[in-house]
């Protein structure tokens, strides 16, 4: 048994489900509102009996496995690692899984005791304490980020080293770990005298630390992050995601803010939907994550030159996700933090949040009038590069039309500009097949290779409601008339029947399947819910035999002939069986 079959054994797809959007019965199946996509009407369908779900509106399907796999953003081996781990369930020896998992397990447990170790000492230093209380961090924010303090010195390294080591964490795993570095003499910190901020992934492991400067004299940067890993890319992590995304599912918005002590200052001020980079530029990757939470983010930067920097680059990568991305410019010399603790009034601010396209053009065209030649024709080529990218004709001819009244140039001009970029655009290679695939589609769709399609669809659709009626009807002789991935699912299928001919349950062949056929059979399922009982099954089965009679038969006899070369007398015997079978039930009907 392989650990995704283990996981599934053990769990109800159910109740998992259940806990990331609220079920409700509806007849054989649980429906309730998709969690990967706002909707008003519910849309997204539990089957507890086949163990998959399925989503008519943004067609999101699988099992529970791939369910966490896409709710969570991580690789299927993860989200059955995630899952165990949740509902405590021992894996036994007996389930593979990657050599990997368990020193990345590894790494997660170090930097889960680290954590603790420095959430413990922050709240046992006076010194520490005030400094946040004078940045309005008080022991609940403390205790809701779970922030720490590392002592420097010699000495309270020691003291550190030696208690990590009481936790079977030697001076090598901290190192490698990125918590100590290696010195010409000593090892020392990087991380010292700074306070903690704790750094989980979006399934909420602990896997890296923002160290943050507080005594007055300290002249080293004021940040510092865990050095880049295969476990800690900041580019693809948002501190309090994983406290906040359920939240963000609710409310459907999330607030983005640039750093740790304004994403605290949002929380603290009631907005608990908020996460942060990591004193990085927001990455395509982060906008991809948060689109799996909210369809809506307002983003909140500091009011200077490179805060607005920020957003303006942020509008040529928004366009790549399904985000409705809102800005929010703070006065000049302010962040969310400094805003927050002068009293300023947040909820107006949001209110008159600007989408960011119009944010992008009015902040483009500001005083475009006094620039030079060159700068007016860089700005001008800048607009056309982000906004030929909007897919809503109606939407972009508006913001240009609004970048035509603030720059002064004809709408015509820069309308045809945009026009002339999309031309330069190739065409993606999704786009090539898919046009390769109507003509092919259009030459082909005479009214028998129509039905045809419905037929061998209406088979497939059957067998996946009750894959018992595979063995009974000879199905196997109709394998090759099939589409390439309903053909792979239908093998897989039947290889499985013949190694385990004593009955093979839905479960035993689904977790067999690859991904993307998971997905496939899934939707099948939760559109075509009807079971075919036996009589209108075998009429289904007899018309695909009528139609490819004469290639059936064609390719029994190659079998029969193959046999022969090979002696093989009892396989000889079992396909003329067989054959003479089914040639007199063909007959019988009248249909060859």
């Amino acid at each position: 048994m392989n650990i995704f079959a283990h996981i599934k054994s053990k769990l109800s797809i159910l109740e998992v489900i259940n806990s990331y959007t609220t079920l409700k019965k509806a007849g054989l199946y649980w429906k309730g509102h998709c969690p990967f996509h706002s909707e008003k009407t519910a849309s997204f369908t539990v089957s507890p009996h086949k163990d998959i779900f399925y989503c008519f509106g943004c067609h999101t399907s699988g099992d529970l496995v791939s369910f966490i796999s896409q709710i969570e953003n991580c690789s299927p081996l993860e989200a059955a690692q995630f899952l165990a781990d949740r509902y405590n369930i021992e894996l036994p020896t007996s389930v593979s899984y990657a050599q990997n998992t368990q020193k990345k397990k590894r790494y997660f447990e170090i930097c889960t005791i680290v954590a603790d170790w420095c959430h413990k000492k922050l709240l046992s230093c006076p010194p520490v304490l005030r400094y946040l209380a004078s940045r309005s961090i008080e022991k609940p924010e403390s205790d809701y980020f779970h922030l720490g303090y590392l002592p420097g010195g010699p000495q309270a390294l020691r003291i550190f080293i030696k208690q990590m080591a009481q936790n079977n964490i030697l001076v090598e795993d901290l190192i490698q770990s990125n918590i100590l570095v290696k010195g010409k003499r000593t090892v020392y910190s990087p991380f010292e005298e700074r306070i903690i901020f704790p750094i989980q992934d979006h399934i909420g492991r602990y896997c890296g630390f923002g160290g943050r400067t507080f005594k007055p004299n300290d002249d080293r940067p004021k940040y510092y992050n865990s050095r880049e890993n295969d476990y800690f890319i900041k580019g693809s992590l948002l501190f309090g995601l994983d406290l906040a995304k359920k939240r963000i599912q609710k409310t459907e918005i999330a607030f983005l803010v640039e750093g740790y002590t304004d994403c605290i200052a949002m929380i603290k001020a009631g907005y608990h939907n908020t996460i942060a980079t990591l004193g990085t530029s927001c990455t395509e990757e982060h906008l991809k994550i948060l689109s799996r939470y909210t369809q809506e983010l307002i983003v909140l930067f500091d009011g200077d030159k490179a805060g607005q920097h920020a957003l303006v680059r942020l509008a040529s990568l928004c366009w790549q996700v399904t985000l409705d991305l809102k800005v929010i410019p703070l006065p000049t010399n302010e962040d969310p933090a400094s805003f927050l603790e002068k009293g300023g009034d947040l909820a107006s601010l949001i209110n008159d949040a600007q989408d960011i396209f119009s944010f992008f053009v009015a902040t483009l065209a500001k005083d475009f009038a006094t620039k030079p030649l060159m700068v007016k024709l860089k700005q001008a080529k800048k607009m056309i590069d982000v906004l030929h990218k909007i897919d809503d004709p109606l939407k972009r001819d508006i913001l240009l039309q609004r970048a035509s009244e603030a720059m002064q140039i004809p709408f015509s001009s820069l309308q045809a500009a945009a026009t002339a970029k999309d031309r330069e655009t190739p065409a993606s290679t999704g786009d090539l097949i898919n046009n390769t695939d109507r003509k092919e589609s259009e030459a082909n769709s005479t009214p028998n290779n129509a039905s045809q399609a419905v037929l061998v669809n209406d088979v497939f659709c059957a067998i996946m409601n009750d894959i018992a009626i595979f063995n009974k009807h000879n199905v196997k002789y109709l394998l090759s008339f099939f589409p390439p991935q309903m053909q792979k699912i239908l093998m897989v299928l039947n290889t499985k029947i013949e190694k385990e001919p004593s009955g093979v349950s839905f479960s035993q062949f689904f977790d067999e399947l690859e991904l993307n056929d998971r997905y496939y059979v899934s939707q099948i399922l939760l559109k075509e819910t009807e079971k075919k009982d036996d009589h209108v099954f075998e009429y289904l089965i007899m018309q695909l035999q009528k139609r490819h009679w004469k290639a059936i038969a064609h390719a029994i006899k190659k079998k029969i002939e193959r046999a022969k070369q090979e002696n093989n007398q009892e396989h000889i015997i079992q396909l003329l069986q067989d054959f003479m079978a089914l040639k007199k039930k063909m007959v019988g009907k009248n249909l060859i």
